[in-house]
Order: C-alpha cells, then structure tokens, then sequence
C-alpha cells in the first residue's frame, strides 16, 4: 500500500518521493518512490553529514527536542556544501521552529547546485519521519506547488504506514531525496 501511495504522488508531482525516519540519533531513508521522468540519485555527501542542508532533513531536526537537534549537530559537523547551506544552528533552529503543522520545510540548492527539495514532517510511532520530494528541475514555482500537493498528500502517506504496521524495508541501494541536475 505504501509502494502504491508513494508512486500515485511520485506522478502527480512529477516528482521522486521519498520516506525517511530518525531511527538511533541518524537519518534512515526507509522507502522511495523513482521513474525514468523523476529520478532519484545516490548521496554524494553521506546523507547523515548532511541533515542541516536539506529539507528532508530540516524536516526531521524540526520535529527533535532542541537538546537532541544540538547532540545530532555536535556528532555531525554543519559544513557549507554550497553558499546557501546555513551552517549555524541558531538561523537552522530559527528557520525549522516557525512552521505550521504540514508546512513543508524547503532546500533552495543547499545541499547542491541545481538542488531543491520539499520535505512534511510526519510521525507514526515514537521516531520522527517525514515525506519529502525533489522534482527534477530546480525551478523554485514548480517546487512550490509540488510542496503543496506533497503537504495535501502527506496524510496518505501518514495512513499507508500505519496500515502497514511495520516500518518499510530501506531500499537496496541509497538515494539523497534531492535531484542534481549536470549542466
């Protein structure tokens, strides 16, 4: 049910989708949805080095105690990956902690060039977990209105989990919920 809710949204966004947990203090994609028109890339940057740079993982920062975000930070160093990355955790804090419930949390090519993700917090259990995506162009408007529908769609998600009852299976091979586009 989770694999058919993540691609019915993987092609209404036109975008690869993604689920993720905080499980034991790291950031664990747990399942993914990818097409030949939406595709998924492997981490270039250990994807638990780059929690700070990201929406997926400014999702799941948002959702810790702040004594947890500042231990996560401490054991994983906040490098600059382009100049948009913010790599104090007073401006991280300060842009994680405003959001709404279902506001999506955004990535305008901090993690890298030609990078821009959406992630919603969600949480079915005891860890946090979001759902996030990354369309395949870095158009900031296409991203937008991608946000939106991933923020009216995030309760399907949300369900599918809990129906599932058991967390996903982590896909075999990793992926970065971010699109690098080469030029």
């Amino acid at each position: 049910m989770l694999r058919e809710t993540l691609a019915f949204l993987r092609d209404e966004v036109g975008a690869a989708v993604y689920v993720a947990s905080y499980t034991d203090g790291e950031v664990s994609i747990t399942q993914y949805a990818d097409s030949p028109t939406a595709p998924a890339v492997h981490e270039w940057v250990d994807f638990r080095e780059a929690a700070h740079a990201s929406a997926v993982g400014k999702a799941l920062l948002a959702q810790l105690e702040d004594d947890e975000r500042r231990e996560h930070l401490h054991r994983h160093r906040m490098e600059a990956f382009t100049p948009h990355t913010i790599t104090s955790p007073d401006i991280l804090f300060t842009e994680v902690d405003p959001r709404h419930p279902g506001e999506p949390l955004l990535d305008l090519q901090e993690y890298a060039f030609g990078t821009v993700c959406a992630a919603v917090p969600i949480r079915t259990g005891p860890e946090p977990e979001y759902v996030a995506l990354s369309p395949p162009t870095p158009d900031p408007h296409k991203l937008q209105q991608a946000a939106h529908v991933l923020r009216n769609e995030a309760i399907a998600v949300l369900l599918a989990l809990l129906v599932g009852g058991t967390h996903p299976t982590p896909p075999s091979q990793a992926a970065v919920p971010c699109v690098v586009i080469h030029r």
